[in-house]
């Protein structure tokens, strides 16, 4: 108690081929690890107990010489891993797991220590080029004061030759000058001779505009005699116009007399046809007299004949009558009939809705999302076959007592789906992620069968030693959710027992045998009690006590006398009962229809039969109230006053003729007068527009004239002002030529103005003073700046040479990656291959092992007929961890290696087979040693042969409770 450390301490073997140093460490290596409160600390020592090493480091080195890796998980497989290690694991953990098993993380860690390391150096290289920059940043100032100094020097000269130049531009801008003047003299006196040449031209302009005038006027009289003197155009249209007006007096006075003659025409002709209109109704009434009788006796007769036709529509229609309220009364009945089954058909729709009210609660327990999930299942038309489930939607315990027992044993499976192949599985995934993130239910792919399985073989048996099997309380509506509980829960060979003590009296009667039974008759491996216990028939008679967990599945006590296919098929009967009660009542009223038809029929002939008979008697009155017309003249005396009109009417048509002809040659005088009236009105307007125009020639010719007169004072004072220019020119021009400088011996030129040379060597004199310095201060600058210049290239030399260096590195590094992806390449290969060896001899034909070591990410890929690895079984998931554990023994080497239950879920012969594995696995281990604890059954005869001792441990006590 009073110690204040503590101390563990390790012996590793040091032999063979594989031994790490062993000329410095002996046989034997030993290693203490000494653990204190204030301070720990290491030993190495030899096989002569002699400290050779005190540092971590050299534990590293042993275990990487040793293939040792204490951070890998010696004990994989145990009870609940073996179940859930490729369901439930995460990818990166297997990653992680499988690069430690395989010391590639040493070797990556490796690696990446050298990539850190040339980081570093980078780092430092960095550094040195920013010292570098640093020195250049120094350099700058010296930099600047030795530029200085030559921008001095190159000012002093450039002044000197800036005071030549000044002198050289006064010169020339004295000569542009004077050139100047006298350019300006000459262009006024061109100004004055263009200005005495235009008074001259405006002068001759006015002249012409004179002449102009005085002819424009003369065409002007000549027009006004024409239009106004005596025989002019003015006289002769009075003339026309007057002549023109007795013509129009004259044809408007024939024109009444024309009209007159005609009225007497019309009139005449009308006297005549109404005399020729008298004597033919005279000879016609003669006619219309015979014709009256005749059509009286032929109206008696017709009326005769409707009166016996309306007589047999009376009857007829009253026939029809009686059909149709005999029609009637039959479609009341049968409506009566049809309400009643309506009633019994909303009472079964009623029954329906309940069942289904209870049947979707009964799926709800499946999660609330199951029941929009079916639906859209339903609606789905992409699958080949549609899938089942929830299968405990199609599964009943008949017997209330072992509900409880039932559930615990099918409580995995109730919530599960089947599917008949991997097409509609994968549309169903896709309905499941719609309706639920996180949790979904196991699928299994396999075929709908037509028919059970035959059972027969071992429910006979387990009925011969009188007891229950769970298929017995069963019922299932699905032929194929039956076929799935029989091949994956076993139901036909799990039995139901009262209780524990009942489990024990069968284990010590030895009723269920365990030789090796017929393949169609099942061994019986497995019990439930009641209260929800479960026992493992085998070897090692395992009992698990309930958790107590509450019944979720068979809670619903609704009984129902009919189900609801049996209602729904209630419901198609009334539906066609009540379509073949309506099919006859549609005839019935197509026969009432028909039978309307004819009695309207029969109406509207008694009407029209009516109606003829009123027409015809109405005739007959009309005909019997006719009297005979009276005339005012006989005959003879119309045929002599029709004489008359005809004589009286040739003598009016001769005269009528003459006028019109008179009237047509007064006619043709006008038009000629009106021609000639037209044609002196146009010569007056056209003169009017010829004086019009000459007037305004005139007007404009005179306002031209005014504007050229008001122009010559213009020009008058511009000449003058010219002249005055000239003069001050020519003074200008004297001046000038007495100031002219004299010819410079210099024939240097210039394209500057002497005002810009000048502020250029005002600058620069400014320059100058502000920056006045010694000779031995720029001497002192300069020798600074080329010490400082050349230790920052010295320096850069080093840093060139230090990064070509990390670069070679680099490469190096780089290499090393590659090196350790070929490696990581082989190890996978292998692995890949091993595993599929093994999982062929298990039957999983398309299996494979994903490394992605971008993500760092490891995916077992296990597939069993088209399966899933969600839809595994338990053993199925144990035999493929087994599986790529030995892999990986194969493709790497570990000293100690441990599992733990790896059977707990496989049958007899997947045990059997799994230890046959090992037992070949450590063929390829001649130096090491493998000891199988198993609580199985193993026969020493087949064993021994192969060299392999078999020893039996004591059987331990188990309690029942």
């Amino acid at each position: 108690m009073n110690k204040r450390f503590a101390e563990l301490s390790i012996t590793l073997a040091n032999e063979g081929p594989e031994a790490y140093k062993p000329e410095l460490y002996g046989k034997e290596i030993h290693i203490i690890r000494k653990i204190g409160a204030r301070q720990s600390g290491y030993k190495i020592l030899g096989d002569n107990h002699k400290v050779i090493s005190t540092r971590k480091e050299t534990i590293a080195e042993i275990n990487q010489a040793l293939s040792i890796s204490p951070e890998n998980p010696l004990c994989v497989l145990h009870q609940e891993v073996a179940k859930t290690f490729l369901l439930q694991s995460d990818t990166q953990k297997k990653y992680q797991f499988y690069m430690k098993v395989s010391q590639l993380d040493q070797i990556k860690q490796a690696f990446e220590g050298a990539v850190y390391i040339v980081q570093s150096i980078n780092q430092r290289i960095d550094n040195m080029k920013d010292r570098h920059m640093d020195m250049l940043r120094a350099i700058e100032p010296l930099e600047r004061d030795k530029k200085k100094i030559e921008i001095r020097r190159d000012q002093a000269e450039k002044k000197h030759e800036l005071e030549i130049e000044l002198n050289v531009a006064r010169n020339t801008e004295a000569q542009q000058e004077l050139i100047t003047v006298k350019n300006e003299l000459d262009q006024t006196q061109k100004s004055k001779d263009m200005i005495e040449a235009k008074m001259t031209e405006t002068i001759n302009q006015i002249h012409d505009i004179d002449q102009r005038i005085e002819h424009l006027l003369n065409e002007k009289s000549d027009i006004e005699k024409d239009l106004l003197g005596p025989n002019g155009l003015r006289e002769l249209n009075y003339q026309f116009s007057k002549e023109k007006k007795e013509i129009e007096l004259m044809i408007y006075r024939l024109s009444r007399e024309c009209e007159k003659y005609h009225q007497t025409l019309k009139e005449i002709e009308q006297e005549r046809d109404s005399l020729q209109k008298q004597i033919d109704e005279f000879e016609n009434l003669r006619q219309q007299s015979d014709h009256n009788e005749q059509e009286r006796q032929k109206l008696n007769q017709e009326i005769q004949d409707h009166q016996r036709q309306k007589l047999e529509c009376d009857k007829l229609t009253t026939s029809f009558i009686d059909d149709i309220t005999i029609n009637n009364n039959n479609i009341h009945t049968k409506q009566s009939t049809i309400d009643c089954i309506k009633h019994e058909l909303q009472q079964k729709q009623h029954e329906i809705d309940e069942l289904k009210k209870i049947e979707k609660d009964k799926t709800s327990v499946y999660g609330t999302w199951i029941f929009d999930c079916l639906k859209a299942i339903e609606n789905n038309n992409r699958f080949h076959k549609k899938p089942i489930g929830p299968i405990g939607r199609y599964i009943n315990c008949i017997e209330p007592r072992w509900s409880y027992a039932v559930e615990k044993h099918l409580a995995p499976i109730m919530s599960s789906f089947i599917c008949t192949d991997v097409h509609d599985e994968r549309i169903l995934l896709e309905l499941f992620a719609q309706y639920s993130r996180g949790y979904r239910p196991t699928i299994f792919v396999m075929k709908y069968p037509q028919k059970v399985h035959n059972i027969s073989g071992t429910l006979d048996r387990i009925k011969r030693a009188n007891l229950l099997s769970i298929y017995q309380v069963l019922k299932i509506d699905n032929i194929t959710v039956e076929c799935a509980l029989i091949d994956f829960k076993q139901i036909e060979a799990t039995i139901l027992l009262e209780d524990l003590e009942h489990a024990k009296r069968i284990r010590q009667s030895g009723i269920l045998r365990w030789e090796r039974i017929n393949k169609k008759v099942k061994q019986v491996v497995e019990a439930w009690t009641y209260d929800g216990s479960n026992i493992k028939l085998d070897k090692a008679f395992r009992i698990y006590t309930n958790d107590k967990q509450p019944a979720r599945y068979f809670t619903s006590n609704n009984t129902q006398s009919l189900t609801i296919n049996e209602l729904n098929i209630e419901i198609t009967r009334l539906n066609e009962q009540i379509k073949q009660m309506n099919l006859s009542m549609n005839e019935l009223k197509t026969i009432r229809q028909t039978t309307k038809n004819d009695l309207d029929k029969m109406k509207n002939m008694s009407n029209e039969n009516q109606k003829k008979i009123d027409e015809l008697n109405k005739q007959l009155e009309l005909l019997n109230s006719t009297m005979p017309i009276a005339y005012a003249y006989s005959f003879d005396e119309l045929q002599e006053k029709l004489k008359d009109c005809n004589m009286l009417y040739t003598t009016t048509t001769q005269k009528f003729e003459e006028t019109k002809e008179n009237k047509d040659i007064k006619h043709q005088h006008f038009a000629d007068v009106t021609q000639k009236y037209e044609n002196i009105i146009k010569k007056i307007e056209s003169k009017n527009d010829e004086y019009t125009v000459l007037t305004e020639k005139i007007n404009n010719e005179q306002l031209e004239r005014q504007q050229v007169q008001q122009q010559i004072p213009k020009l008058v004072k511009k000449c003058s002002q010219f002249n005055e220019d000239i003069q001050r020119c020519q003074e200008k021009l004297t001046e000038l030529t007495k100031k002219k400088p004299k010819k410079s011996k210099t024939s240097k030129t210039t394209n500057r103005s002497v005002r810009d040379i000048q502020q250029e060597l005002d600058a620069i004199n400014n320059f100058l003073k502000s920056n006045e310095d010694t000779i031995e201060k720029r001497r002192q600058v300069i020798d600074e700046f080329k010490a400082k210049r050349d230790a920052a290239q010295e320096f850069k030399k080093i840093y060139e040479r230090c990064y070509r260096q990390v670069q070679n590195l680099e490469k190096f590094v780089n290499k090393r990656k590659e090196r350790f992806g070929q490696i990581a390449d082989q190890q996978q290969y292998l692995l890949r291959h091993k595993f599929k060896d093994l999982m062929k001899k298990y039957r999983f034909d398309d299996c494979d092992i994903k490394i992605d070591h971008k993500k760092e990410q490891l995916e077992i890929i296990i597939k069993k007929n088209q399966r899933s690895v969600a839809s595994l079984s338990g053993g199925e998931r144990s035999i493929s961890t087994f599986c790529f554990l030995v892999a990986l023994w194969g493709s790497i080497y570990q000293p100690f290696r441990l599992l733990d239950e790896i059977d707990i879920y496989m049958d007899n012969e997947k045990r059997n087979s799994s230890l046959e594995h090992l037992y070949e696995n450590t063929q390829y281990y001649s130096s090491s040693q493998h000891i199988i604890f198993t609580p199985q059954a193993i026969d020493p005869q087949v064993w021994n042969p192969l060299n392999v001792p078999v020893f039996w441990m004591p059987t331990p006590k188990r309690s029942l409770q």
